[in-house]
């Protein structure tokens, strides 16, 4: 906690970007760093989205493709010094095996899902580790764990996403980085409502019919915000599964 901050401005002071920030994680997410002090920077391709965002709250919003660098280099010339950066944007596939999945699919999944956090983490990293601290939560998903609770262009790029969040934290734990993974189950945003599947996941969405329910965005968001804060100083290169216990069905 900032010095002279009270326990409702947990992250007064510090910048946060959120990528995604038009979604239903990433609006709950804007909305309550911003509500416990930080000074936010909402990131999305929907500006849209981003116009209701500041209409009632108090952040910059910057229209931004993920998977583009220059993009990604103008939202942190406008953030300034980031000391959190949120890696929330991310898009699902058609849950197509590997011989079912179009090339340009392919690509589209691990351009917004694993080089776009490359690209920020890349681009914040030089500032942070120059100020001696930063902290970095991407989500992934619990298909980043694991191999059959997705697509494969899905699981691949979720899999490089955890793999990335683990590098950081062991490369550069000891110059006061901190990059940890949430990797949640289904979530009610829409985002899971995949009407066009491939016939040979039929078998795949029926197979776990006793999981638990979808989580809530804001169950989600609330495990994003606990490991960017202080109470989560000691917590470095996890990926947390947070989907009630589905990974065990």
């Amino acid at each position: 906690m900032t010095e002279g901050a009270t326990e409702t401005e947990v992250f007064a002071g510090r910048t946060v970007v959120v990528t995604g920030a038009g979604g239903g994680v990433g609006q709950i997410l804007v909305r309550g760093f911003g509500g416990q002090g930080a000074r936010v920077v909402a990131v999305d391709r929907d500006t849209a989205a981003l116009d209701r965002l500041k209409a009632d709250t108090d952040v910059v919003c910057v229209p931004a493709d993920v998977s583009k660098a220059e993009d990604v280099r103008r939202v942190v010339g406008e953030a300034g010094e980031v000391d959190i950066l949120v890696n929330n944007a991310g898009v699902i596939d058609r849950l197509g095996m590997a011989h079912e999945v179009a090339v340009e699919e392919w690509h589209r999944l691990l351009d917004i899902n694993l080089t776009g956090p490359f690209l920020f983490c890349n681009t914040v990293l030089p500032g942070m580790l120059e100020r001696g601290r930063g902290v970095i939560v991407n989500v992934a998903s619990v298909a980043g764990v694991r191999g059959g609770r997705a697509g494969a262009a899905y699981t691949v790029s979720k899999h490089g996403l955890v793999g990335l969040t683990k590098n950081i934290a062991a490369t550069l734990g000891d110059r006061g980085i901190r990059s940890n993974a949430v990797c949640p189950g289904s979530i009610q945003t829409g985002m899971q409502d995949v009407t066009d599947a491939f016939p040979s996941a039929l078998e795949a969405l029926s197979r776990d019919r006793r999981k638990p329910a979808p989580a809530l965005p804001e169950e989600i968001a609330s495990v994003v915000m606990f490991l960017a804060s202080d109470a989560a100083a000691r917590i470095n290169g996890v990926a947390l599964p947070v989907d009630s216990g589905s990974l065990a069905f």
